[in-house]
């Protein structure tokens, strides 16, 4: 037969292990959070100096200037 000190090691020996499990759970969560989030940042910036670098949404060249008229005739009818 078992002792009361061999079955309180038992239990205290799950605990511990389900206190661990628990533990690399929470770690394992909060590495793939940060890795993540580290790789959204690099996204982030990289698309910034890629918007720095082509000027963003302006054109290279600036549209011509259409010339206006200011001669308007109308035909006699």
């Amino acid at each position: 037969m078992g002792s009361e000190k061999r079955a309180r090691q038992k239990q205290n020996r799950k605990a511990r292990l389900e206190a661990e499990r628990r533990a690399a759970r929470r770690a394992k969560w909060r590495r793939r959070i940060v890795n993540g989030l580290v790789i959204a940042a690099i996204l982030v910036v990289v698309f910034v100096i890629g918007n720095l670098v082509t000027g963003g949404d302006q054109p290279a060249d600036p549209p011509p200037v259409q010339p206006s008229v200011t001669d308007v005739t109308t035909p006699d009818g």
